[in-house]
């Protein structure tokens, strides 16, 4: 029995008809197309990257031996500091990680400074640390006290260890600093020193090409290809579907 000229009812996976099968081809060609789209930019984006390391890792690099060793100057001591607070204020560090980094920049800003600011500074982090928790706490009338009395503290923490580590107050590293610092003075162990390096590493090394490099109206072409591109192909793509099933139900005298 033939198929009526209004019947739509096709299947994709076992088409019968003429009309069926012209449809499930159009449908797996623009799949293809979308599937190239975008796993075929991943692909190319593989192909070319090439590791690029940020600034503050060939800071690190630069420095990290002497500090390691005991034999840097003061200045190295500034460098070190500032590109381990460059790595812990990314949200994307994992929680253990961010434990090693904070112990670090613990460890390295308390000794660079006298044993006096050491006391105040410490019982400065401690009182950072209660009032951020009595902030997570508090009640609407209570919160606005707590968060000018949470500024006054981390001005309190700058001005004993912006001066000493080099941080410009202007800069937002200034702002991470505060909670960057554990209320504890203890070492910093082997293990924690071999670890930094890696984690430095991992954190501060990009995959890199001339398809991130580059400009396209503003914007870095992967952002704009993945963010902008690819929307407006699926809706190109919605409007092609649209107009070619059309013709092809035309064709085969499929009406409404």
């Amino acid at each position: 029995m033939e198929t009526p000229g209004n019947d739509y009812n096709f299947s994709l996976f076992k088409p019968v008809s003429p009309y069926g099968k012209r449809n499930r081809n159009l449908i797996i060609t623009l799949l293809i197309i979308w599937f190239l789209a975008i796993f075929g930019f991943q692909g190319l984006l593989l192909i070319f990257q090439k590791p690029t390391p940020e600034k503050a890792l060939i800071t690190f690099e630069s420095v990290w031996e002497n500090v390691k060793s005991g034999n840097a100057g003061e200045q190295e001591k500034k460098e070190l500091v500032s590109s381990l607070i460059s790595v812990a204020g990314k949200s994307s560090v994992k929680a253990k990680d961010k434990l090693v980094l904070h112990n670090a920049i613990t460890y390295y800003v308390l000794g660079m400074i006298s044993d006096e600011e050491k006391t105040v500074l410490l019982e400065k982090v401690k009182e950072l640390a209660s009032t951020r928790e009595k902030l997570s706490k508090a009640s609407d009338a209570e919160y606005a006290g707590l968060k000018l009395d949470l500024a006054g503290i981390k001005a309190a923490i700058n001005s004993i260890a912006n001066e000493k580590t080099g941080i410009d107050p202007s800069n937002n590293k200034a702002a991470i600093l505060p909670y960057s610092l554990n209320p504890e003075n203890k070492e910093l162990t082997i293990e924690e020193m071999e670890a930094l390096p890696k984690l430095m590493k991992l954190y501060l090394t990009h995959n890199q090409s001339f398809l991130t490099d580059t400009k396209f109206l503003g914007f870095p072409f992967h952002y704009f290809y993945t963010a902008e591109f690819l929307l407006i192909l699926f809706v190109l793509m919605s409007l092609f579907y649209s107009i070619r099933i059309t013709q092809i139900q035309k064709k085969y005298s499929i009406i409404e």
